[in-house]
């Protein structure tokens, strides 16, 4: 089963790209060779530039300043309704 719609988190456009964090997660609770243990986990933590670039590569550069008021830094913190604000394309 496909839903119609995707699911989008409450929260910033940020909070989208991010979706779902692994900030609370403990390694240690997933055994070894698991997708989520400590040996198979990066550790990375993404800049607002680096999201803006990754928006660009899947050709949604525009969305972060359009929801942001012309300001893409201002629209990656933007709390929107974004299952309603981006189209099924997008």
């Amino acid at each position: 089963f496909l839903p119609q719609r995707p699911y989008c988190a409450l929260g910033t456009l940020k909070d989208q790209l991010l979706y779902p964090s692994l900030e609370n997660m403990d390694p240690e609770d997933y055994p070894e060779g698991h997708v989520l243990s400590r040996e198979r986990i990066l550790k990375r933590s993404f800049t607002d530039q680096d999201l803006l670039d990754v928006l660009e590569k899947v050709d949604l550069g525009d969305l972060a300043a359009r929801v942001g008021d012309g300001d893409p830094f201002k629209g990656l913190q933007t709390v929107l309704d974004w299952s309603n604000t981006l189209s099924l394309g997008e």
